[in-house]
């Protein structure tokens, strides 16, 4: 607000100041008053940062989910050791209460949550012996139980295997919530499926057993659309360093005996990790990944390949090669043929003509120990989470989820580095109609939770946040692209108070222009809510 006031009294005086001309040199000067008004409404954009109230317990090591705000709470889960609390704020980010959530026993893990506007489920699994439990119980905006826990699945695990075992995903209207788990033993991959209504009411379930090459096949999380129909992914490698040469699809639909697979003409090209995107609005699913023209070569562009949702079929497939234009751009160290082996897939937004908009972000990782000076992107995507010795495994976690710092000790001879953002705009026909390029330069050693970037969707463009420089880290940029593709920067995001280093990476949206950012202080994890005025 006083950014918006400073403006208008600028802008006043300046009117003044010119209409003292005479009138011959105002018609002259027309166009200065289109320019100065366009030059103040640009930049009466301002945002208001409100830091929460904080907890000396709430210690690095912590970890924490943002659910959002219900019933006009901001409410986040929060997990030191083996205490697991629900804070509530209010809306000036005051703790109203910090509840302690005693029916999660001791030895909890994995603890996933599906929200709504005025309540929310908290899906958790936890050992006893050889049984590992998976719970869910509902909880409201007060963080009051309204129904006590209930068992969802048991597993019988050995003395050795990992017994982080379920996955928890949900569809986007939220009324179909996915639990699935994946036993892998003597060559043989056991997939079993429960999927649940919005009262955590059982609708259907399947055990299915395939036989399984961990040196060469790899599966994909799992995704449930909106008419509860599963879809995953499996990749073929011709040797483990290879890149990838099948791709085939995994669709079932409820009350179905057994999924349902596409085998994917790839044309004798060879592809990354694949990423699928559900557009329940057209019902349609996405596939996208990077290609390759060899074995072992260089990404040429972006693999894109659209399924039926209804009939599961194929509707159309694409190889869209990169052009030299972007390959300029993007390239650095003078490696114009690798320009795009560092780019990773972050997001896909559907779009409501049937086409999609697609982030990407330049990433890569130098090591300073024999251990990892080695690094490539076979690395990063298929150092296989199995353990020779394990029974049970976990998919690929999600990109941007929160590592608490302890977690890095293992890791301390590693130098992140976040650069360049790639987006494209692809049409339901998957044509690009335009790329724009996100320039930033990010870098940190040990831990990479102030690199990177989150989004804000507003709808007529998508704003981008991130920490400016290595070290400013009390700033974070905000910009945006536009339908058209172009870039707007706006105002920087400055802290007043001193001390506080955001982790936009780890940002969560609660509201139209309102986000949720975590950020240190000290020691401390804190948060502040942002909300952007225009």
């Amino acid at each position: 607000m006083h950014t918006l006031l400073k403006s208008i009294y600028w802008f006043n005086h300046l009117l003044f100041c010119i209409f003292k001309l005479n009138k011959q040199f105002m018609k002259q000067s027309g166009f200065l008053l289109v320019f100065i008004f366009i030059f103040f409404t640009q930049n009466v954009f301002s945002q208001k940062i409100t830091y929460a109230e904080y907890n000396n317990e709430d210690i690095k090591d912590m970890n924490f989910e943002i659910l959002g705000k219900m019933k006009g709470n901001y409410l986040i889960y929060k997990n030191i050791r083996w205490k697991h609390n629900l804070t509530i704020y209010d809306n000036d980010m005051k703790i109203k209460e910090t509840i302690q959530l005693k029916f999660v026993p001791e030895k909890t893990f994995n603890v996933d949550f599906v929200t709504y506007p005025d309540h929310f489920y908290m899906i958790y699994q936890y050992q006893k012996n050889k049984i590992v439990y998976c719970m869910g119980v509902k909880i409201d905006a007060d963080g009051n139980v309204i129904k006590e826990p209930i068992e969802l699945d048991t597993t019988k695990i050995s003395i050795l295997a990992d017994n982080k075992i379920y996955n928890t995903v949900f569809s986007q209207d939220k009324q179909k919530i996915l639990i699935y788990k994946r036993n892998k033993k003597s060559q043989q991959l056991t997939t079993v499926t429960k999927l649940f209504d919005a009262e955590l009411n059982l609708l259907d379930s399947i055990r299915s057993v395939t036989q399984y090459d961990d040196r060469r096949e790899f599966y994909g999380d799992m995704f449930v659309d909106n008419e509860g129909k599963v879809i995953f992914t499996k990749e073929t490698k011709g040797q483990f360093r290879d890149n990838i040469e099948n791709l085939d699809i995994y669709c079932r639909r409820p009350g179905a005996k057994d999924f349902r697979t596409i085998a994917v003409d790839l044309k004798e090209k060879y592809i990354d990790e694949s990423r699928i995107k559900i557009d329940n609005l057209n019902n349609h699913y996405f596939v996208n990944t990077f290609f390759y023209t060899q074995r072992r070569g260089n990404i040429q562009g972006l693999y894109t390949l659209v399924i039926d949702a209804y009939s599961l079929d194929t509707i159309r497939s694409a190889f869209n090669v990169f052009p030299d234009s972007i390959r300029s751009v993007i390239n650095k160290d003078g490696q114009f043929r690798a320009a795009f082996d560092d780019l990773f897939i972050r997001e896909t937004i559907v779009k409501k003509d049937g086409g999609f908009l697609l982030t990407t972000e330049n990433f890569t990782e130098q090591g300073r120990s024999n251990q990892y000076d080695s690094w490539n992107r076979s690395n990063y995507y298929y150092n296989s989470p199995v353990n020779p010795n394990y029974d049970y495994y976990l998919s690929n976690p999600n990109y941007g989820y929160y590592r608490p710092f302890n977690s890095f000790s293992n890791r301390q001879s590693i130098r992140y580095y976040y650069e360049n953002v790639l987006i494209m705009s692809v049409d339901k026909d998957l044509n690009i109609l335009w790329n724009s390029l996100l320039l930033k330069s990010q870098a940190d050693d040990e831990n990479d939770n102030y690199l990177s970037f989150s989004t804000m969707n507003v709808g007529g463009e998508i704003h981008f946040l991130f920490n400016e420089g290595e070290r400013n880290r009390q700033i974070i940029s905000n910009q945006s692209v536009l339908p058209d593709g172009q870039m707007k920067r706006y105002p920087t995001l400055k802290s007043r108070e001193t001390g506080f280093e955001f982790m936009p990476r780890h940002a969560k949206q609660v509201g139209f222009r309102e986000v949720i950012v975590p950020c240190v202080y000290r020691t401390i994890i804190s948060f502040a809510k942002v909300v952007f005025f225009e």
